[in-house]
């Protein structure tokens, strides 16, 4: 009898939460592949890119596709509105399409072929271009960066990174100063009058790791100063006309600070990868004023809507397999960084977020392209114990010599029904070690290395996941053959 009462209860949660989720999409749009690209909007139109290879228009208060263009690569990069003409970068080739129709205008399409797509798992993004006068700018992957004329696409500036590394950020331009970084973290500051480099600045000596370094978030100046994060736990704050650090922020704890920067009334915003934070800075002195703890990994721009922070956030380390993860919303208060409220849309999130009459928009790896009610998710009642907010931590994982089995240490922080599985890197199931209701504590459960039929499963990783309602937490779990 308490266990058809623990399920029923189980299943109310999960139709509540479930039920919230679905009550604040508006619509949704299914395309082929990831949508990873950063959604801009004019008049009624949203368009994105997505890894299908099409570049989409549709309407944003149905969802109805207006038009979709086809191209021959993955379309991770933002897009740039000029008049009647929408830009966008798809690999080492350039788009002009007419905004209204899908029209091709002009195009670029680079000799070079080198790194024509992403250059890793968590190559997520391919920075913006932007416009300056009657010239847009483009960095590409094999790391030529452009200007063209706006209308008719003649080239009229080309510039080489050093090395041929990647251009991936997502370019800024200031009186005629173009900002940018690269592949090998280099931060570029060029004259794009005269073609000339008025500095350039490493952000690192010493390449810790393969992943470690590369630049691939937006850039933004702010008074006189150059803000950017990157695949880096060092946040630099550069002299936009020197180029000398003037203040910085490292993680000690590592993770890299991979968001792109927004700042609001002198304060700057900006998250983070594994150190799954969100940041508030005074953004001329560097002083913290607050950190947010959320769950997963951010890529991406937060938005400031009232008095509110909001943003998103995927889990990086599903790359290893087939599952699209998890994706959240989240909205923080500005002042504080107090919780307003967070939900499960779907698949990771890592696009920037776009508001236009209380409606987000935004991508998701689950193939999908959101419009989610704002106003909702900000008013309705956040039930955040219902939801499992901050209800679990997972400790050491220790393989036991004498027993073969794998004791996993967590910590429950308040009376709440929680789920133990291990799953393989496809996020699906191998075997439930849990269901049930604990009280606040600290507890160890056992694997023995066993699926759900009781069978020895193979050597390699696995996860294991510890969740409460819309909450998760999970780690790797190596198995290794006689352990």
């Amino acid at each position: 009898m308490k266990r058809i009462q623990l399920l029923s209860l189980l299943l109310i949660i999960f139709l509540s939460t479930n039920a919230q989720q679905n009550s604040l999409i508006k619509w949704e749009f299914e395309t082929n592949g990831k949508v990873l690209s950063h959604p801009v909007i004019s008049h009624d139109i949203v368009y994105f890119g997505s890894n299908d290879s099409n570049f989409y228009a549709l309407n944003i208060h149905s969802g109805k596709q207006i038009w979709s263009f086809k191209t021959n690569s993955i379309i991770q990069s933002k897009a740039l509105i000029k008049n009647h003409i929408i830009y966008f970068k798809c690999g080492n080739s350039f788009f002009a399409l007419d905004k209204k129709t899908g029209r091709e205008i002009w195009s670029f399409k680079s000799k070079s072929n080198l790194n024509p797509g992403q250059l890793d798992y968590w190559d997520y993004h391919s920075g913006a271009p932007i416009i300056e006068g009657s010239t847009i700018y483009v960095g590409l992957n094999n790391g030529n960066l452009y200007g063209f004329n706006l209308e008719s696409g003649k080239e009229e500036l080309h510039y080489l990174a050093k090395d041929s590394a990647a251009i991936k950020s997502e370019l800024t331009i200031d009186n005629s100063i173009l900002y940018f970084g690269d592949w090998n973290g280099k931060v570029y500051a060029l004259d794009v009058k005269y073609n000339k480099t008025l500095w350039i600045y490493e952000t690192y000596e010493k390449q810790l790791y393969s992943t470690f370094g590369q630049l691939n978030a937006s850039f933004l100046t702010y008074k006189d100063l150059l803000y950017y994060g990157g695949r880096n736990p060092e946040m630099q704050v550069l002299d936009k006309n020197t180029g000398v650090k003037k203040w910085s922020y490292t993680e000690k704890n590592g993770g890299w600070i991979s968001g792109n920067p927004e700042i609001y009334n002198d304060t700057l915003f900006i998250a983070g990868s594994d150190n799954h934070e969100l940041f508030a800075f005074n953004a001329i002195t560097g002083e913290k004023y607050w950190t947010f703890l959320f769950l997963n990994n951010n890529f991406s721009k937060p938005l400031i809507y009232k008095s509110y922070v909001i943003f998103t956030t995927g889990d990086a380390y599903n790359v290893y397999g087939a599952s699209p993860g998890k994706g959240y919303l989240y909205a923080v208060n500005r002042n504080d960084g107090s919780i307003k409220n967070f939900a499960f849309i779907g698949g990771n999130i890592y696009t920037s977020l776009i508001e236009k009459d209380g409606i987000l928009f935004m991508g998701s790896s689950d193939h999908n392209f959101y419009a989610i009610d704002l106003e909702k998710f900000l008013n309705v009642e956040p039930e955040l114990e219902k939801k499992g907010h901050n209800s679990i931590e997972i400790g050491d994982i220790t393989p036991s010599l004498i027993t073969g089995k794998y004791q996993i240490k967590y910590k429950v922080n308040y009376k709440t029904p929680i789920t133990i599985r291990i799953n393989d890197l496809n996020e699906e199931l191998v075997k439930n070690l849990y269901t049930g209701k604990k009280k606040a504590g600290d507890y160890t459960i056992e694997w023995d290395g066993k699926n759900k039929s009781g069978k020895e499963v193979d050597s390699g990783y696995y996860f294991i996941e510890i969740s409460s309602g819309d909450y998760f937490k999970k780690t790797f779990i190596e198995k290794v053959d006689g352990k």
